[in-house]
């Protein structure tokens, strides 16, 4: 049962790549922005507001083009 769990919280974050990446990509700009004072907090902040519904909406929109593309064949 235990492994049945962890199996599936594994799945949750590797069941798209692309959303993974997008989001590891955003939080490191952001965080080297945020920690080398180039930008400031707020400006950080904004970016991930704005960067991480990005990333989703791009996820969900390569999704259904793929699902779309594979239904036509």
């Amino acid at each position: 049962m235990i492994g049945a769990i962890v199996a599936q919280l594994v799945g949750l974050f590797v069941d798209d790549e692309f959303l993974a990446a997008a989001i590891l990509a955003a939080v490191a700009v952001v965080g080297a922005l945020a920690m080398s004072a180039a930008a400031p907090a707020w400006v950080a902040g904004l970016l991930l507001t704005l960067a991480l519904p990005a990333a989703l909406a791009a996820s969900v929109l390569r999704s259904v083009w793929r699902a779309r593309s594979g239904a036509r064949r």
